[in-house]
């Protein structure tokens, strides 16, 4: 008789706990709400929450026509024609280049990146040699 009254108090607490854990989890205690710039209203077609940007790409030394292509997120972009190449970015995008024939003497190098955007994993100057090779990764500031 004892342990069965016993038995039925933790359980009682046990579902006291379940309780309180799920509205914890539920309701986000200390976190903001973060601040909403539209005030709830839809987004008009020309509107966008994308953050976009664009760099331009350069070759230094002698380049031959389609003999880099340029590839964005692993996916073809663009075969290259002549340099200087612009090329628009959105946020998390990553460039890379495949070099289609080995070009002795050149390299890409990065000649101006818009204002809100930041490069990671950019090197200085990319020696166009056989293979693919990892231009940088795009982050958008606001």
């Amino acid at each position: 008789m004892k342990f069965s009254g016993f038995l039925i108090a933790v359980s009682i607490v046990m579902c006291i706990i379940l309780a309180v854990v799920q509205i914890v989890r539920v309701y986000p205690f200390g976190l903001e709400i973060p601040e909403d710039p539209y005030l709830g209203e839809p987004l008009l077609p020309f509107q966008s929450l994308i953050k976009r940007g664009s760099l331009t790409l350069d070759a230094i030394g002698i380049y031959e026509p389609h003999a880099v292509m340029l590839l964005k997120n692993g996916e073809r972009f663009l075969l290259v024609e002549q340099f200087p190449v612009t090329v628009k970015v959105t946020d998390g995008d990553v460039l890379e280049v495949w070099v289609l024939e080995e070009l002795p003497g050149a390299a890409l190098v990065t000649r101006t990146v818009s204002e809100n955007v930041k490069l990671k994993f950019n090197r200085t100057s990319i020696p166009l040699e056989k293979g693919l090779h990892r231009i940088a990764k795009v982050f958008v500031s606001d």
